[in-house]
């Protein structure tokens, strides 16, 4: 979670997040799902221990639930 923020950071888009941390990690489960919150699209990315990590890109920023 913290490379995550870290990479946003420095300016790198889900895209490059996605393909650098988290599609090879072995918590993550799957590729990324859009969903909505609020009426807003963003996406989510599973975990094996049952949370998610929310990427919302009008703030570029990375939430766990």
């Amino acid at each position: 979670m913290l490379q995550c923020a870290q990479a946003a950071e420095l300016g790198e888009d889900f895209p490059s997040v996605w393909e650098t941390v988290l599609r090879r990690h072995a918590l993550v489960v799957g590729p990324p799902v859009q969903v909505y919150h609020d009426d807003l699209p963003r996406l989510e990315v599973h975990l094996i221990t049952n949370q998610r990590i929310i990427y919302n890109s009008d703030s570029r920023e990375y939430v766990l639930v």
